[in-house]
C-alpha cells in the first residue's frame, strides 16, 4: 500500500495542510502577534508566507514575508503577480496551484554547465487568498514544497522485498512444523483406530496434541471399551446360549433314543422329561425373543389398574412346588393392598423373573422374601435371596444383557438365565425406578419402584 499509494498520499496531506494554514492565517490576520505567528508558522512546516497590499489594484506592495527567496527558487514579476491576483478574484477570493521547480543549473570551476542529475522535479505548492481588510485589500500567499519521493519508495519496495521473503520463508517453517505437530496425533490415531476396526480392543488412544483431539481420543478410548465389553458378552451369550440350547436337546435327544432301543422304557416319566426339556428350550427361545421385542418398540404396553399385592401372592403360589419338594422357603410380607396402573402381564413377568433368579441364587438356605413398602406416592418392591451376594464392582453391569456375574456358567434351576435384562427392558417401558443391594456373603435384594393408584 506505502509503494503504490505514497505520493498521493502525501500530496494531500500537503494540500490540506497549505489549505488549513492558510484558513487561518486569515482568520487572525488582525492579530497583534500575527507577524511572530507567521514565523513560527514557517518554522514549523517548512512554509513561506507572503502578505501584499493589493488596494490600489494594481501595485502590489509586500507587508510581510518569511524567509528568503532563495529558499525557494522562485521569483514573481510584477505582471505574475497580477495574474495570480486576477486569477483568485474570478475564483471566489481563493486558489490553489502547483509550479514545478526550475532548479539552478550547477557550474563546476570553470563555469562549465554540469549535467543534469535524471530525477523528477519538486513541485511547489501555492495557495492564494484574497481578503478584505477594513479599507484594505490584501492576498496572502502560501507556498510549500512537494518534495520527489521516489527514492522514498524505491527503499520502500526493496524492504518490501527483503520483509516478504523473510516472511515467506518463516511461513513455510511455521507452517511445516504446526502441520507436524497437528498431523502426528492424528496419524498415530488414525493408526490406532485401524487396529481398533480389527477387533483390537486393548488399543489405548493416548496421543497428545490439541484440546480437540485429546476430546477424540477419550471418545475412542469410551468406544474402545465399550466395544471390548460387547464383544466379551457376545462370546458369553453365544456359550451361555448354546449350553443352554445343548443341554435340553441331549437330554430329549437321549430320552427319546432309550425309549425306542430298549423295550419297557416308555414310560409316563420320561415322556414327561422330554415334556420339562422341551419347555424349558421353548422358554429359552420365548426369553430371546422378549428381550429383542422389548428394546426395539415393538411390545406395545396396554395398562390398567390392578392390584399388584394380589398379583405378586399368585405368583408366589406357583413356586409351592419348590417349596414343597426342594426346601424352599418363601415368605411374604405387605404393608397393605397396593393398586398400580400398569400392563399387567408385563409386571407380573417382571415380579416372576426376579423370584426366579433369587431361586437360583438363594445358595444352601435357600430363604426368599418378597416385601411391598408403601414410600410416598409409590409402592417399593423388594425380592430378597440368601445367596452368597455379588461384588460391588459386578453390581454396575447385572443389568447388562447377557451378563453373568457367575463366570463359571451353570443351568438354572427355573429359568433360563435372561431374566434381569428382561427385567430391566420392561421398568424402562414403565418408567419405574429400579436396583439391586448386595454384600458379599449376605445375599442380594433386587427392588423397584411404581407409582400407586386408587382402587
Amino acid at each position: 500500500m506505502q509503494t503504490i499509494f505514497l505520493d498521493d498520499l502525501y500530496r494531500a496531506i500537503k494540500t490540506v495542510g497549505i489549505e488549513r494554514s492558510a484558513d487561518f492565517v486569515c482568520d487572525h490576520i488582525n492579530d497583534e502577534d500575527i507577524v511572530s505567528v507567521l514565523d513560527e508558522m514557517h518554522r514549523q512546516n517548512d512554509m513561506r508566507i507572503e502578505v501584499y497590499d493589493t488596494t490600489s489594484g494594481m501595485t502590489f506592495y509586500l507587508l510581510y514575508s518569511s524567509g528568503s527567496k532563495n529558499d525557494w527558487r522562485q521569483d514573481y514579476l510584477p505582471h505574475q503577480l497580477y495574474s495570480y491576483y486576477s486569477d483568485t478574484k474570478l475564483n471566489g477570493g481563493e486558489q490553489l496551484f502547483s509550479e514545478e521547480k526550475n532548479p539552478p543549473n550547477e557550474f563546476d570551476e570553470n563555469n562549465f554547465k554540469m549535467p543534469k542529475a535524471e530525477h523528477k522535479r519538486g513541485v511547489n505548492l501555492t495557495c492564494v487568498r484574497v481578503l478584505e481588510n477594513g479599507n484594505k485589500e490584501l492576498m496572502i500567499m502560501l507556498h510549500s514544497s512537494i518534495t520527489p519521493i521516489e527514492s522514498t519508495v524505491t527503499t520502500l519496495r526493496f524492504i518490501l522485498i527483503i520483509i516478504t521473503a523473510l516472511l515467506i520463508l518463516l511461513s513455510v517453517t511455521m507452517s511445516l512444523v504446526i502441520s507436524w505437530k497437528f498431523s502426528k496425533p492424528l496419524k498415530d490415531t488414525n493408526e490406532k483406530a485401524n487396529r481398533l476396526a480389527h477387533e483390537d480392543y486393548s488399543v489405548a488412544f493416548d496421543s497428545q496434541g490439541y484440546r480437540e483431539i485429546e476430546e477424540l481420543n477419550a471418545t475412542l478410548n469410551y468406544a474402545a471399551a465399550e466395544l471390548g465389553l460387547a464383544s466379551s458378552l457376545r462370546k458369553e451369550l453365544i456359550a451361555n446360549v448354546s449350553h443352554d440350547l445343548r443341554t435340553p436337546l441331549t437330554m430329549i435327544k437321549g430320552y427319546a433314543e432309550v425309549m425306542r432301543d430298549i423295550p419297557g422304557e416308555m414310560n409316563e416319566e420320561n415322556l414327561n422329561a422330554i415334556v420339562d426339556e422341551s419347555t424349558r428350550l421353548s422358554n429359552l427361545v420365548s426369553d430371546l425373543l422378549d428381550i429383542s421385542k422389548l428394546q426395539s418398540g415393538a411390545v406395545p404396553i396396554e395398562k390398567k389398574v390392578f392390584s399388584l399385592t394380589l398379583c405378586t401372592s399368585d405368583i408366589l403360589s406357583r413356586f409351592a412346588t419348590l417349596s414343597q419338594q426342594q426346601g424352599y422357603s418363601f415368605s411374604f410380607e405387605s404393608d397393605g393392598e397396593f393398586f398400580v396402573f400398569a400392563d399387567k402381564s408385563r409386571i407380573e413377568q417382571v415380579i416372576y423373573n426376579l423370584i426366579s433368579n433369587a431361586v437360583n441364587y438363594s445358595g444352601d438356605k435357600k430363604e426368599i422374601k418378597v416385601t411391598e413398602k408403601h414410600t410416598g406416592d409409590t409402592v417399593r418392591v423388594e425380592i430378597s435371596d440368601s445367596g452368597k451376594g455379588i461384588e460391588p464392582e459386578k453390581l454396575a453391569h447385572i443389568w447388562d444383557r447377557y451378563y453373568r456375574a457367575d463366570k463359571n456358567h451353570k443351568r438354572a434351576v427355573i429359568g433360563t438365565g435372561l431374566g434381569l435384562s428382561i427385567v430391566k427392558e420392561i421398568l424402562d417401558l414403565h418408567g419405574a425406578h429400579f436396583g439391586v443391594v448386595s454384600k458379599v456373603g449376605e445375599g442380594s435384594t433386587f427392588w423397584f419402584e411404581i407409582g400407586t393408584v386408587k382402587p
